[in-house]
């Protein structure tokens, strides 16, 4: 797996071409003897997203339970973004956009504690895997509005789909 550094402080794009052979193919999506060497993996989950246009974020949690992840899009093609809320960070408020998945240039990306987290499915079946190194914790889950005008994110797409929950959370002041 490699590791290239981004725009925002602290995250890294995750490039892992996929082995193939007439069976199918392979793609290693983790590896704990990498740059991240202090990551701890607490937790994995899968999401699944069967439509095209929907939009899940922009997501953190807030201390004690601020937490790194790594994302990885193993199907499909989502655009992701990543906002850097942490007020020292020499990156705060940049705004990262790329798009991931296992035929465009990164697989995935290692998000920072501080930074929200969000992305909208460009294909239908895009489906990630999380690893994160604290449990979630509902107390200390937060959320900015993905539209938030101050942020100026360049979604490619209105979304088709948004949970209530997502469509709820504040503007970023």
């Amino acid at each position: 797996m490699e590791f290239i550094p981004l725009e925002i402080e602290g995250v890294f794009g995750i490039i892992e071409p996929p082995q193939l052979d007439s069976r199918g193919s392979l793609t290693r999506v983790w590896d704990s003897n990498s740059v991240l060497g202090n990551f701890k993996l607490n937790q994995s989950s899968i999401v699944t997203n069967s439509k095209s246009g929907t939009l899940r974020g922009l997501h953190y949690q807030s201390e004690p339970f601020s937490e790194s992840k790594v994302v990885e899009c193993v199907s499909g093609k989502v655009f992701d973004v990543i906002v850097d809320l942490r007020e020292g960070s020499s990156t705060y408020r940049k705004i990262l956009e790329v798009v991931l998945g296992p035929a465009e240039t990164y697989l995935g990306l290692f998000v920072p504690p501080g930074c929200a987290h969000g992305y909208i499915t460009l294909e239908e079946n895009s489906t990630l895997i999380y690893f994160m190194d604290r449990e979630h914790s509902l107390e200390h889950s937060h959320g900015i509005n993905w539209d938030d005008p101050s942020l100026s994110i360049n979604w490619p797409r209105v979304p088709s789909l948004v949970s209530e929950r997502d469509s709820k959370w504040p503007l970023l002041n």
